[in-house]
């Protein structure tokens, strides 16, 4: 089943192609001026260091660790997030700590190493759909650059405070001691 394809033949005005590129540099130059005479708020080209472009609902981009009020990280290291990742980014190790006055004997976990290498991330969001504690979520920046491969892969203090001075919150480092638990409420008998 072979196709046959009609050569076409170019007239001598078409051969020129002179015509062509006036007509090509003519469309480029209305699109110039119609670039400059639009206010810059109504202008197609955003001004990228001092216009960013508003993201829509549901835009995932980078990772947060969220924490409680009293600045313990939410994250019990249950794997969830690690297990449903589809592209094996997050790398989890769990640290177990308890302060038995308020666990009753029952080891709590947290994570001692929470790891994400972003440049394998597909920023799809079933880390955040999958975990129990609304610990991680995505947020709506996407401005991720960096010199080296090794300064994208995040690690925990990284990631809690990713957008810590755009939230107001105190930057956490390994230094700062972390309450155990947030604080809970038994009743005693």
């Amino acid at each position: 089943m072979a196709t046959l394809v009609k050569k076409i033949q170019l007239s001598w005005w078409d051969r020129l192609y002179f015509p062509s590129v006036l007509k090509g540099m003519w469309i480029t130059w209305g699109h110039f001026i119609r670039q400059i005479l639009t206010p810059t708020s109504k202008r197609f080209t955003i001004q990228y260091p001092e216009m960013k472009k508003e993201m829509p609902e549901g835009y995932r981009g980078l990772h947060e660790l969220k924490q409680f009020e009293d600045g313990s990280i939410k994250c019990v290291a249950c794997f969830m997030c690690q297990e449903a990742c589809p592209a094996r980014c997050i790398t989890i190790e769990a640290e177990e700590f308890s302060d038995l006055n308020f666990t009753q004997g029952f080891e709590e976990k947290r994570p001692k190493v929470f790891k994400i290498d972003m440049l394998r991330c597909i920023y799809c969001g079933m880390c955040e759909e999958a975990c129990p504690k609304d610990a991680i979520w995505l947020r709506k920046d996407y401005e991720l650059a960096a010199y080296d491969r090794l300064s994208l892969n995040y690690g925990k203090w990284d990631l809690m405070n990713t957008y810590a001075d755009t939230d107001g919150k105190p930057i956490q480092t390994e230094s700062s001691e972390l309450p155990p638990s947030p604080p809970r409420n038994f009743v005693t008998m």
